[in-house]
């Protein structure tokens, strides 16, 4: 009996002291500010959107499929008069993923090549399209058995750049100067060839 008693004693003193601490947290919810509570939590928040918002990023790119390349496309502007032999031919090729129109003996600034040196010859297979007068060749997105041979001219660097930082009333300010590291190349070549199946899948503009 002494025993069920005291079990008894034992129940009731945890619902007491459950109930109380309900009712604290309850008034303490009531006279909390809802200003100061919005204000601390405002981080929390943020940062849980942006948790959310790189899940489904990531989700969406493993659920995206990425194109097939296909075959180039031949746009013949005048079937009438055909295609010429012509040296003024230029292409849009991607240096560094970059793009760039090049034609031959130009000069073209792109950044930083590592591991070459000067008066070295490098070679470009990223060829986007190349046209003259008679034509024009469409890659999707590469241009097959095409390639563009540029030389080396020098690795140098960009003007200098002035980046001020400033806060005003704080007595702060920072001055630094940046120079970007650029390789200068000469467009030697644009080698290309147009095959039986460009032809028979050609297309006239007009």
């Amino acid at each position: 009996m002494l025993r069920s008693i005291q079990f008894i004693c034992r129940f009731s003193e945890y619902f007491v002291t459950r109930d109380k601490l309900e009712i604290a947290e309850y008034y303490q919810k009531i006279t909390k500010d809802r200003h100061y509570v919005h204000y601390t939590t405002f981080w929390k928040r943020e940062l849980e959107k942006k948790h959310r918002r790189r899940e489904r990023q990531k989700e969406l790119e493993r659920q995206r499929e990425e194109p097939q390349p296909q075959e180039s496309k031949l746009v013949i502007h005048n079937p009438l008069k055909g295609i010429e032999q012509q040296s003024e031919i230029f292409a849009i090729c991607e240096i560094n993923s970059r793009q760039f129109k090049v034609l031959q003996d130009d000069l073209i600034v792109s950044e930083l090549m590592e591991g070459v040196d000067i008066n070295q010859q490098v070679t470009f297979n990223n060829v986007l399209l190349i046209a003259s007068k008679d034509y024009t060749l469409i890659g999707r997105p590469y241009i097959e058995n095409a390639k563009i041979l540029a030389t080396v001219e020098q690795q140098t660097w960009s003007e200098k750049e002035i980046i001020l930082k400033k806060k005003r009333r704080k007595r702060y300010m920072r001055n630094y100067g940046h120079r970007q590291p650029l390789t200068v190349l000469r467009i030697d070549k644009i080698i290309h060839e147009l095959q039986e199946n460009h032809l028979n899948r050609a297309i006239a503009l007009i």
